[in-house]
Formats: structure tokens, C-alpha cells, sequence
């Protein structure tokens, strides 16, 4: 009879074991969808800075168009909820911002001079594209994963929730085209 209850227990243990690690690992893939968002982000910000210092060097007047790609990331897909809101003791994220001027600060002129003189030709997009998949940027996002999971072990993270209902949001959108 002993063995049987420790078989059952042994399973029962097994079982549970088996469950927490499958929510944990749910909990950890959401937390990669939020912390791709951030990427996405940080390659965007840094696009539209480099354009405006292109803009500014070359006394290029601005556009009526406005490309709002990192604003709808950074407002409606949950950045602000947790790590850049208020309420977090690094509202302003000095790491990000170091990170991003130092890239801002790299030389990005073009390599061949183009045939017409009135044409201002720049390497931005290669510059934050160089940014998106720089080893600066990875040490910047392993460092929100840390702080996201002990978030999310605190019960603190609440963009998960945002993160949630906005995916299901698009997912709805999707279908409904």
C-alpha cells in the first residue's frame, strides 16, 4: 500500500511540476512578445532621431507626412504600462538613452558621392537597422527580460495584461479584413 500512495504521490508531484513549468513558460514567451515590442521601439526612436538630426544638418524643411510607427508601439502596445510609466523609479531610462546617443553619434555618410550635387543622400535606415541588431541593444533588452520576470514573479508586471488584449485586438482585426 505504501508504494502505491508513493506512485500516486510521485505522479501528483510530477503533474504539478509539469503545470507550473508550462505557465511559466507561457508567461516567459509573453514576456519575449513585449520585450520584441521594445526592440521594435528602440529601432524606430532611433530612425526618426537620425532623421531629424539629417533634417537639421542639411536644413531640410519637415514633411506634412508623420510616419507614427514607435508612437503606436510605445502607447497602444503596452511599453508605457510597466517599464516607462510614471510609477517606475526609471521613468527616464538612462541606459536606453546612453545607448541610443552613442549610435546617433556614429558616422553614417554615404560611401559613393551620388551623380546629382542637389541630392542630400544619407545612411539613416542602415544606421538603425546597424542599432536593431547591434550587441548594445541585446545587452539593453537581456536587462528588461531580467527586470520583466522578476516583475512577473512579483505580480507587478502589468503589461502582460495590455499585452494580452492588444494581441487579441489584432488578432480580431485580422479576421475581421
Amino acid at each position: 500500500m505504501k508504494k502505491v500512495i508513493f506512485i500516486f504521490g510521485c505522479f501528483f508531484f510530477i503533474s504539478c511540476s509539469t503545470t507550473v513549468k508550462r505557465e511559466q513558460d507561457q508567461n516567459d514567451q509573453k514576456i519575449e512578445g513585449l520585450l520584441a515590442i521594445h526592440r521594435q521601439y528602440a529601432f524606430m526612436d532611433l530612425y526618426e532621431r537620425a532623421l531629424e538630426m539629417e533634417r537639421e544638418q542639411y536644413k531640410i524643411p519637415y514633411d506634412s507626412l508623420f510616419d507614427i510607427s514607435s508612437t503606436e508601439l510605445y502607447h497602444d502596445v503596452c511599453l508605457m504600462v510597466d517599464f516607462y510609466s510614471e510609477d517606475h523609479p526609471s521613468y527616464i531610462d538612462e541606459n536606453y538613452n546612453r545607448i541610443r546617443d552613442k549610435w546617433l553619434k556614429k558616422e553614417y555618410g554615404p560611401y559613393m558621392p551620388l551623380d546629382d550635387k542637389n541630392l542630400k543622400a544619407h545612411m539613416t535606415f542602415r544606421r538603425a537597422f546597424d542599432f536593431y541588431e547591434s550587441e548594445d541593444l541585446a545587452q539593453y533588452i537581456d536587462s528588461l527580460r531580467t527586470l520583466f520576470r522578476e516583475k512577473q514573479r512579483n505580480n507587478t508586471l502589468r503589461s502582460l495584461e495590455c499585452y494580452e488584449s492588444t494581441m487579441k485586438y489584432w488578432e480580431q482585426m485580422k479576421t475581421e479584413r
